[in-house]
């Protein structure tokens, strides 16, 4: 087997493979072998680094087995994803329904912060009927505050509403769609999967037992980028549906 070079060619490389967050260094040996050299090799690191600051993404963690995760490095970031393109075909009540779909399910899998923090903490599967009540609860407890902290996005404010006045399922047949609260969060769902936050843990007759399991990747991501404070209320959505 050849060691590959240190060259900024395989630092871009590199990159490429990251950005593809479906692929596995388990499954894939260059991957393996240039993260490898990425952790050893300090010109090659200084490599990566410089090719990911150049395209305006950020490196937030780095292994042989759980991969390189990048992120935008600002909202102007090419790799950035707006409200306005999130799914198409959907209005902007919709698509901000999803974003707080995508907030209930992480709050689900990592209800405190000690979660977060300890990178051998395992959450155990959730199913689509834990996050559905999360997220129902959630935007409930959003639409009843008067007084919201600052950093919750104004923009997000039709989707609490609308969650909040939508059907919890549709009978006969559900499907993801944004009819329903469940239709929503198997929506979040699809998405999370398919850029390798979480992965299906058992399929059942019914949808909303049906189960996943959260990744390394949406650990890291949600420590560093999470709308804090949203985040938290979240999070208290997910203790008063327990107490409850």
């Amino acid at each position: 087997m050849n060691t590959p070079e240190p060259t900024v060619r395989n630092a871009a490389r590199l990159t490429y493979k990251a950005l593809h967050t479906s692929l596995s260094p388990i499954n894939d040996s260059e991957y393996r072998e240039l993260l490898a050299l990425y952790r050893a090799d300090p010109m090659f690191y200084r490599h990566v680094q410089d090719v990911a600051l150049g395209m305006e993404l950020n490196i937030l963690d780095a292994s042989e087995q759980r991969g390189l995760i990048v992120v935008p490095a600002s909202r102007e970031s090419k790799f950035a994803v707006r409200l306005t393109d999130i799914r198409s075909g959907m209005n902007l009540d919709q698509k901000a329904s999803l974003v707080l779909a995508h907030v209930a399910v992480a709050a689900v899998f990592f209800p405190t912060t000690d979660g977060l923090d300890d990178d051998n903490y395992s959450p155990p599967p959730a199913s689509v009927g834990t996050c559905r009540d999360t997220l129902y609860a959630l935007s409930r407890r959003l639409k009843e505050t008067s007084d919201l902290p600052s950093d919750i996005p104004p923009e997000l404010t039709p989707g609490w509403e609308a969650i909040s006045a939508m059907p919890v399922a549709i009978p006969a047949g559900q499907r993801a769609s944004v009819a329903s609260v469940v239709g929503v969060v198997k929506l979040a769902l699809n998405q999370m999967a398919q850029n390798g936050l979480v992965r299906l843990d058992r399929e059942a007759d019914e949808d909303t037992a049906v189960t996943y399991t959260a990744t390394h990747r949406l650990r890291v991501q949600l420590r560093e980028l999470a709308l804090r404070r949203l985040y938290e209320m979240a999070q208290l959505a997910v203790t008063l549906r327990k107490v409850g």
